[in-house]
């Protein structure tokens, strides 16, 4: 069965493509710089939609009740907190507080899901990574994964291999396909070295999602502009 994909989306993309998917998520949340609540909340959200809240803005003194009053109002068919910061006493307590206060399923990044019995949201599956591997570590838990065009270069001496991740993937003209990682790869030869070239493309990310991933995987999210 297929993983889900849910775009992520800004105001002005939800208001232009709200009919073409069954569910999306709301990009801008935010907690706010000045006030004790989050700032560029929607006025109203499409149904099934999930609200991503970033920590642009670091957790200081921001109400929990406050925030899940906010939240609550919108109701949305969940909560991403896409925080990406290290970890804060007053970060910690927020996301406990939200993940045990919300009526919704609330999903957490990896730095803040221990001791939390609720989904943990993934970065992207670098392509040099076999899935079922990567993925292991969480096998109790429910997975809310990420999907991006990311690339790794993976580059072989006589001294051993080291690896580079790349934002953004290059597509290379005289690519082969791997079935098995779902991704696209060029080789280089030098004096000295091997270079691997590895990257997904939308058409691997879609075999990704149709491949035999496990059950606790139970939805993807990927940037609309980057994925569309």
């Amino acid at each position: 069965m297929a993983i889900p994909l849910i775009p992520a989306m800004t105001a002005a993309e939800i208001r232009k493509n709200t009919l073409l998917y069954p569910s999306i998520a709301y990009l801008s949340c935010q907690f706010s710089p000045t006030q004790p609540a989050i700032s560029d909340l929607p006025p109203h959200l499409p149904p099934a939609s999930t609200v991503i809240l970033t920590d642009r803005f670091p957790v200081q003194n921001h109400d929990p009740d406050q925030i899940i009053h906010q939240l609550r109002s919108l109701q949305p068919d969940s909560i991403l907190l896409d925080l990406q910061r290290p970890p804060t006493p007053a970060a910690q307590e927020m996301v406990a507080a939200l993940a045990s206060g919300l009526p919704f399923p609330v999903g957490v990044t990896p730095p803040y899901a221990e001791g939390l019995d609720c989904p943990v949201f993934l970065p992207p599956i670098p392509p040099h990574i076999p899935p079922g591997e990567y993925l292991h570590p969480w096998h109790d838990r429910e997975i809310w994964l990420e999907l991006a065009l990311d690339a790794s270069q993976i580059t072989v001496t006589t001294q051993g291999s080291t690896v580079l991740p790349f934002p953004f993937a290059k597509p290379s003209e005289n690519a082969h396909a791997d079935s098995a990682l779902h991704c696209h790869y060029s080789i280089t030869e030098e004096p000295d070295a091997l270079r691997f070239y590895l990257y997904r493309t939308r058409d691997d990310l879609t075999a990704l999602l149709n491949s035999s991933l496990p059950s606790n995987l139970t939805r993807a999210y990927g940037l609309y502009q980057e994925l569309r």
